[in-house]
């Protein structure tokens, strides 16, 4: 089973500490590597979506750019940690991604995110061999975890990748705390989409913000347009080069570019096949799109004690109680 996506096209770069700005040239290419990581994430997550697997794609999908941007300070630097720690589980969708673009897995085995025996969790699980440095449960859990790395490794930038929905959590505001009390070097960059699985943070929780409820902790607090490159390239490399803890509040749309779920929760979750198709076909991926078509729907299916039809899911009845 071959992968549909040609990645040749992909090269690492890598960035010294203080480089303050890309050239031209590397401009080129951290787009050009952005470009084929997306198109690789909304692919392979349409096939386990089209195979009834589940999964998610929008987060995973748009905190590429800040991945790459770090992935090439570690490559560049013994002063960042090499790991990309993210607090939202559901996106491994890029922790996986990573790995086959780092020669660790093959792009191949893409192809059974979330199936059973193949390791590929819905969140990530600690597993050296398949290039998943840390483990991941629901939003909130992994600060705290961050800040005990950063204190195993103080001469090293730690770098955690949040979103909106993370730092709603208590566990968030006392790992903050904790950062600024202890100056830890930890470097957050924080998705702001505006989408969680319960809805819009905005709508359902209206005067939440991220810039003075992480200023308010004592963080350093830096902000842009996520999806301007060279302006988050600037802003990641004035945080790596901070003392202590910084945070940079990337501003975007959740999923953007993805024809039906851009700015919308139906991105939260794994890609419907209509959206997928057009996504690809808007980048020319042919051979993906005849991929994604002729894949067939798993047999069977899971049942669960305390969770059904006729009783719901507590997740979901909390979404309709926040949201009226």
């Amino acid at each position: 089973m071959s992968f549909p996506i040609d990645t040749t096209g992909y090269k690492p770069l890598s960035f010294d500490m203080t480089q303050t700005e890309l050239s031209t040239a590397d401009l080129e290419q951290l787009q050009n590597n952005i470009n084929i990581v997306r198109d690789t994430i909304i692919f392979y997550t349409g096939v386990a979506g089209a195979r009834g697997l589940g999964g998610h794609t929008g987060g995973a999908y748009s905190i590429v750019p800040e991945v790459l941007i770090a992935d090439g300070f570690m490559r560049g630097s013994g002063a960042v940690y090499p790991a990309y720690f993210d607090e939202a589980g559901h996106r491994v969708a890029i922790q996986y991604a990573m790995s086959a673009f780092n020669g660790i897995i093959p792009f191949e085995k893409l192809l059974h995110y979330r199936e059973a025996g193949h390791g590929l969790y819905g969140h990530p699980e600690l597993d050296r061999e398949l290039g998943v440095k840390f483990s991941s449960g629901r939003l909130g859990h992994l600060w705290p975890f961050v800040n005990g790395v950063a204190k195993a490794h103080p001469d090293q930038a730690i770098v955690l990748f949040g979103s909106d929905g993370s730092q709603q959590e208590g566990n968030d505001a006392e790992a903050a705390r904790f950062a600024v009390a202890q100056g830890l070097n930890v470097k957050l960059f924080i998705d702001n989409d505006n989408v969680t699985i319960a809805g819009h943070p905005q709508d359902y929780l209206p005067g939440y913000d991220l810039v003075k409820t992480l200023e308010g902790h004592g963080l350093t607090v830096l902000e842009c347009d996520a999806e301007d490159t060279l302006a988050l390239y600037g802003r990641m490399q004035q945080a790596l080069n901070t003392q202590g803890p910084v945070a940079v509040i990337n501003n975007r749309l959740m999923a953007p570019g993805v024809p039906g779920i851009e700015g919308t929760t139906g991105g939260h979750d794994v890609v419907n096949k209509k959206s997928a198709l057009a996504y690809l076909e808007q980048r020319g991926q042919t051979a993906a799109i005849d991929h994604l078509n002729n894949v067939e729907k798993v047999g069977g299916g899971a049942s669960y004690r305390g969770s059904s039809t006729e009783t719901t899911a507590n997740r979901a009845e909390f979404g309709n109680i926040i949201n009226g």
